[in-house]
């Protein structure tokens, strides 16, 4: 008799803490709160009202446009919570909210990144330039000194193709980022066919319209013909 009392209070104890569970994981997801559903959803298309863009539920590839930084940030398609598809200055973008776990030796963090996407005027070696201050790139490949003391005390470059990565910051890149406001504590990444730009934070925060045009501006500067091939 007394087995079966405790076996009964284990059952319901173990019953509790997943109700507890349950609950605490509600009250984390904004989405089961309908006023907030309502907020995002009005913020959401006065988004789409000003840049021209649609927001997708359809998957739009995200891992596949730019599997570089999606390895890095593990971006399979549970990751890539919201898309919005459109042009900008017409040409073809993309813009995606991911989840990104960042892990350590102690403990996983999970962190929200936005990255907008277009298309790479010319295939080629992959490059990642990207903020020395946001730790999280330094999870991956090591960083290279550029030689200008400058630069490298902003930036770090991440590259596959070393005689690619130097003629493309030797053409003047490296002084129009630390130049350009808009780069700042912005992730720029040549990937093979595409161009990325990625900041922390939600999508709705994001400076989605600046980071296109720092995408599109530097796409136009870059002498592609004379870069050497991967």
């Amino acid at each position: 008799m007394a087995a079966a009392l405790v076996l009964l209070l284990v059952i319901v104890a173990i019953l509790g803490v997943g109700v507890a569970v349950g609950v605490a994981r509600r009250k984390r997801n904004p989405f089961t709160n309908q006023q907030f559903v309502s907020q995002w959803e009005q913020q959401m298309r006065a988004l789409e009202a000003s840049l021209g863009w649609r927001f997708v539920a359809e998957d739009q590839g995200f891992q596949e446009r730019v599997p570089q930084i999606g390895r890095m940030l593990e971006a399979d398609r549970s990751r890539v919570k919201f898309q919005l598809v459109g042009h900008w200055r017409g040409v073809p973008v993309l813009a995606v909210e991911v989840v990104f776990r960042a892990d350590n030796v102690v403990t996983s963090e999970y962190r929200t990144y936005t990255v907008v996407v277009v298309p790479r005027p010319m295939p080629g070696p992959w490059v990642l330039i990207s903020p020395r201050a946001d730790s999280v790139w330094g999870l991956f490949e090591q960083f290279v000194e550029t030689g200008d003391p400058v630069f490298d005390g902003r930036y770090e470059v991440r590259r596959r193709n070393p005689a690619f990565a130097s003629a493309l910051l030797a053409s003047g890149l490296t002084q129009a980022l630390l130049q350009d406001p808009r780069a700042n504590g912005v992730a720029i990444a040549f990937d093979e066919h595409t161009l990325a730009a990625a900041v922390p934070g939600p999508l709705l925060q994001a400076p989605l319209a600046h980071l296109a045009d720092l995408l599109l501006d530097v796409a136009g500067r870059v002498p592609w013909q004379s870069l050497p091939r991967g």
